[in-house]
């Protein structure tokens, strides 16, 4: 689906040959003592910028629920799941639901992705919905911060540098040319923004159990007529929150230390290795209370042996007991999906207080 708009060029001075010889005697004079040094400081700086970047964030997030009377950023109609998800089915009765705008590219073509109006004959109305438990998991609003929707709140681009972790190389060396060109959208080196929401805290709490067990909470499909009286894709208000300080906002979706590679099992072999898919995971977590920290996975797994197993995260949704990701982690002992899986959403925690 695309339309039509103005579009403008950027203008760039020539590099002489004098220039580039003088910068490459530089780079070469000082290569061997500065490299040891750069990988050290350069990785703490890479950690910092993201810190930086992911407190940004969170204010946009402030600033968005200053307009959404407190609400956590959603694309999906809160009622959706009166229709049974199904968006054909609630288009014909309350009309179009706005796709998801991923921006418009130097010529001028907007791209979109939701569900065709009037009826939904593609299945994009995945992009709208926080996260798919069935079909195509993993697909969903939680990947996508940096859509129209959202970005205006930060600098309104979806290829804004905000929405890009610079310790993920293997996303970077995809959009970074066309971030340093001031791009909106470019179809030929775009990618999802390498932060992922908690999809768990997008949700109505109630999807992510209702509260009656604490051992063996019960998963309800926000797609049922029953959840929250067919609320379930209705987002909660920060202020629901019970846990700030530990119940993650926003994560690094890949960081792994001393990285294998990508993992040959997901999207063709040519996807690093997501944050619960290894021991050696360290990644930087945005938490509800606006701090910013290293999260790890073995933090994640500690804390549910402490809190007593099976309680920070949902085995029971339709992804799995190994949960989001876990059935192609890199390490098999990892076991996983706080954040994403979060018991009670919102309501819930994915780590606890230190010892």
């Amino acid at each position: 689906m695309l339309r039509t708009q103005h579009s403008h060029s950027l203008a760039r001075r020539g590099i002489t040959l004098v220039e580039t010889a003088v910068a490459a005697a530089a780079v070469a004079a000082v290569a061997v003592t500065a490299v040891p040094v750069f990988r050290k400081v350069g990785c703490n700086a890479m950690r910092a910028q993201s810190a930086t970047q992911m407190a940004s964030l969170s204010a946009a997030h402030a600033s968005y629920a200053a307009d959404f009377n407190d609400r956590q950023f959603t694309m999906c109609p809160d009622n959706l799941g009166q229709y049974g998800g199904n968006f054909s089915s609630y288009q014909q009765v309350n009309g179009c639901v706005e796709p998801a705008v991923f921006g418009t590219n130097a010529a001028g073509q907007t791209y979109v992705a939701g569900p065709g109006c009037p009826t939904d004959t593609t299945g994009g109305g995945a992009f709208l919905t926080a996260f798919q438990f069935t079909s195509n998991p993993g697909i969903g609003a939680f990947r996508l911060q940096n859509v129209r929707q959202f970005n205006q709140y930060v600098g309104g681009r979806f290829l804004d540098q905000a929405f890009y972790a610079p310790d993920d190389p293997g996303v970077n060396r995809r959009v970074q040319r066309n971030i340093d060109a001031g791009s909106d959208f470019e179809v030929d080196g775009y990618a999802y923004s390498t932060y992922d929401y908690s999809p768990a805290a997008m949700f109505h709490p109630s999807v992510m159990g209702d509260g009656s067990s604490a051992s063996s909470p019960i998963f309800r499909p926000p797609n049922a007529t029953t959840t929250a009286g067919g609320f379930g894709h209705q987002s909660p208000t920060n202020a629901q929150c019970v846990h700030p300080s530990l119940k993650t906002r926003m994560l690094e979706r890949h960081a792994m230390e001393n990285s294998p590679g990508v993992n040959p099992s997901i999207a063709g072999g040519t996807t690093p290795y997501a944050w619960n898919q290894s021991m050696r995971s360290r990644s930087l977590a945005l938490f509800f209370d606006g701090s910013v920290r290293v999260f790890t996975t073995q933090e994640a797994m500690d804390a549910e042996e402490r809190a007593g197993g099976a309680k920070l995260w949902m085995r029971s949704t339709p992804v799995g007991g190994f949960g989001y990701n876990g059935t192609f982690a890199h390490d098999f002992l990892v076991k996983t999906s706080v954040h994403y899986l979060t018991t009670f959403g919102i309501k819930g925690r994915d780590t606890l207080a230190q010892p």
